[in-house]
């Protein structure tokens, strides 16, 4: 018998978090005498080793004497095909509900590395579903009150491009050991573990949601996805040093829209210090792609013209394009402050649109502009969320 469970909950960090709380979950498993051959361990032992959920499949085949295919990922835990544990469980975060993240993290018996590919967005963006819970109210209530200090406070703050927790002496995980040089050694390792991983599953959440290149097939094309190189940008981005600007400038130029988009991500995050890239973003407000022409114009609103980048945002609104497009341009112009009031139309037609993410976030944005808006606000219709087939979180 195997007992484990969902990560559900409904307490503030946990829940599509990359944390601990977020991530971890019971795995207990009782194995009858009969059967005690195919176990590697003891009655009442307790591992160790970082197991993960993706190692329950191939655990049920081996007990049935099924070979595991070899293209399954995990290893079987129990029976004739029982290998030891990896030792280290891999996790990450995309969209959630109608808020755009990425986060990659690997942990090992003892530590959690994360890699924040969004730094830019903090931790506590408004998620409509996700904000009915008066744990969520109560915290964004206190941040703008201005009355949270410390750890609490980061969750409304920007996110450093890397963390890394003892998971022994600091089980809340609010210890962020990444710039200790005492743990360089650790942070390097499993920096590679998780760079290794993102190559081995050839891992898509750098593709932007909605591009052709999405999916299994159509991302391992041959050249069509260059992860490494992808990779790469991405890492620079995310250091969001000034003085890579004429490399954003540069991929803006590429042929492949993926990295472009990283080009354009890139300039966003420098925030104002993107400003002498401004030409070259102006161009980019008329790409092709119309996710990289939202990066660009949130990158140019917020360092060249915001109301300018706003209109650009404004006509990626309209009920003609599909929702990842609308969800990207309105996550894009929570950034753009009072200037997002140039698309104010677009908002109002988005705020009726039939897909419950698209609404809640038009809403929501529409509230912040009038000064409407409360942490109590409710901005999510639960029973049209119910009946949309496209209302599943990510």
């Amino acid at each position: 018998m195997l007992y484990s469970s969902d990560h559900g909950g409904v307490g503030p960090r946990s829940k599509r978090f990359c944390y601990d709380d977020g991530l971890r979950v019971p795995l207990v498993v009782r194995v009858p005498a009969r059967f005690a051959h195919l176990s590697p361990w003891r009655p009442g032992e307790r591992v160790a080793a970082a197991v993960s959920h993706i190692d329950l499949a191939p655990t049920l085949l081996s007990l049935a004497d099924v070979p595991v295919p070899a293209s399954m990922q995990g290893r079987p835990l129990f029976g004739r095909a029982a290998a030891p544990p990896a030792g280290v469980a891999f996790g990450g975060r995309d969209r959630m509900g109608e808020r755009y993240d990425f986060v990659r993290t690997v942990r090992d018996g003892r530590y959690r590395y994360l890699r924040n590919y969004a730094p830019h967005r903090p931790h506590g963006q408004h998620v409509a579903y996700m904000w009915q819970a008066r744990g969520y109210q109560a915290w964004e209530a206190a941040h703008l009150a201005g009355t949270l200090d410390g750890p609490a406070a980061r969750f409304f703050a920007p996110k450093p491009a890397e963390e890394l927790y003892d998971l022994a002496a600091d089980p809340d995980e609010v210890h962020d050991l990444a710039a200790d040089p005492a743990h360089a050694g650790r942070l390097a390792a499993l920096r590679g573990l998780l760079d290794a991983h993102l190559l081995r599953v050839n891992d898509n959440g750098f593709i932007p949601e909605g591009s052709p290149l999405q999916g299994y097939a159509p991302s391992r094309e041959p050249g069509a996805y260059p992860l490494p190189e992808v990779m790469a940008l991405a890492g620079t981005a995310i250091a969001r040093d000034p003085a890579n600007l004429d490399v954003f400038v540069a991929a803006l130029a590429d042929a492949r829209e993926v990295i472009r988009y990283w080009a354009a991500q890139g300039l966003l995050m420098l925030g104002p210090d993107a400003a002498p890239a401004a030409a070259a973003l102006e161009a980019a407000l008329a790409d092709p792609s119309a996710h990289v022409r939202i990066a660009a114009a949130e990158a140019y609103g917020r360092a060249v013209d915001g109301p300018r980048g706003a209109a650009v945002l404004a006509r990626a609104l309209g009920a003609e394009h599909p929702a990842p497009v609308r969800l990207q341009a309105l996550n894009a112009l929570v950034y753009l402050g009072g200037d997002a009031a140039f698309a104010e139309d677009g908002l109002v037609a988005a705020a009726d649109a039939a897909h419950p993410g698209v609404r809640s976030a038009a809403r929501y944005l529409l509230l912040r502009l009038r000064g409407e808006y409360t942490p109590e606000a409710v901005v999510f219709d639960l029973d049209h969320f119910r009946a949309s087939s496209d209302g599943r979180h990510r």
